[in-house]
């Protein structure tokens, strides 16, 4: 189960908004959602590539989750 929502759905949010809503509430084995939609499209790219790059940086990985 997910554990950490970047909030990219939020129109009151911005990219960066998202991001650090990420980076704050992140841990170790933390499922982060991002929506892959028209509404959160202008937050969620952004903020997903600064996501990646800075835990990836950190030594974290990531993996897809199957359905």
């Amino acid at each position: 189960m997910w554990d950490v929502l970047s909030g990219d759905w939020k129109s009151e949010m911005s990219a960066e908004d998202c991001f650090e809503n990420v980076k704050r509430k992140s841990k170790p084995g933390s499922i982060i959602v991002f929506h892959d939609s028209l509404k959160a499209e202008k937050r969620m790219l952004p903020a997903l590539e600064k996501t990646l790059e800075y835990f990836s940086k950190k030594g974290f990985r990531f993996e897809g989750l199957s359905v």
